[in-house]
């Protein structure tokens, strides 16, 4: 690891882009913001933030502030971090928040819109906790990581069919939670958990009336100005999926979460 002060003119910030493969998607109105500092004077050189360059040349951190060198077309100073190794991609610090996406981006992998919330919403289901919007799991960026990495063709298969049943329901429930859905089933029947999720996002072949009363109600909510709460969702899709399993169909689907208690998705 070498660390050195360097005058960053918009041509060397060209040359370090060149060399960077597989980085984060842009933000632009970072990069306007950080060369409109820059422009009027605002930027502060030494403040401890270096711009971060692996021993292969991809920008770890600082692909924004170079950009913005750029379009700011002005010589700035940075401390330059060279010689670093790949793999500290994922516990950086930076000013523009890292998301997991950035992170399954740079490690190449497969689906790295989709797959990180697919993923965090299966870990939710998996470990019965309820949805809290500050808060949509626990999972690090680089736990996600690592569990995809663990069985990458698993979830590589699961994202493209979630992908094909988010078009089949016309967008209706976003492919974090069906393909969140999915994977949490497919622990409790891997059959089944294919057959229930077709029929609902298809509506083929529906075996079951209770099946058919889900999609209504998520279609109207898709139209509703007042939206359904993320739990009570949740809720009905696994009453949907109980009923289903006991082959049972149900005369009224609701959730009331004062008088009920939060149902269980159970084992076929």
């Amino acid at each position: 690891m070498e660390i050195k002060k360097l005058l960053l003119t918009p041509t060397i910030a060209k040359q370090y882009l060149e060399s960077n493969v597989n980085n984060r998607n842009v933000k632009n109105r970072l990069v306007t913001q950080y060369a409109n500092d820059m422009i009027n004077g605002r930027w502060k050189i030494d403040t401890g933030e270096t711009i971060k360059i692996s021993k292969s040349g991809t920008i770890l951190d600082g692909q924004h502030r170079l950009l913005a060198v750029i379009k700011a077309n002005l010589p700035i100073y940075f401390h330059i971090v060279t010689d670093l190794e790949e793999s500290v991609f994922d516990v950086l610090d930076t000013g523009s928040k890292r998301n997991a996406s950035d992170v399954f981006k740079i490690k190449g992998a497969k689906m790295d819109n989709t797959l990180p919330s697919i993923i965090s919403f299966y870990n939710m289901l998996h470990h019965g906790r309820k949805y809290n919007r500050d808060k949509k799991g626990d999972s690090t960026n680089s736990a996600l990581l690592e569990q995809y990495l663990k069985d990458e063709q698993f979830w590589y298969k699961l994202g493209l069919r979630t992908m094909s049943w988010y078009d089949a329901f016309a967008k209706i429930l976003p492919p974090s939670f069906i393909g969140g859905f999915y994977a949490y089933l497919i622990d409790k029947n891997e059959i089944k958990a294919y057959e229930f999720m077709n029929q609902l996002c298809t509506g083929i072949n529906i075996q079951n009336d209770t099946i058919y009363m889900l999609r209504n109600k998520l279609m109207q909510d898709k139209m509703s100005i007042r939206k359904m709460d993320v739990n009570v969702r949740v809720a009905l899709v696994i009453k949907t999926w109980n009923s289903y399993i006991k082959n049972q169909n149900i005369k009224i689907l609701k959730f009331d979460h004062i008088r009920e208690e939060f149902p269980e998705a159970i084992n076929f």
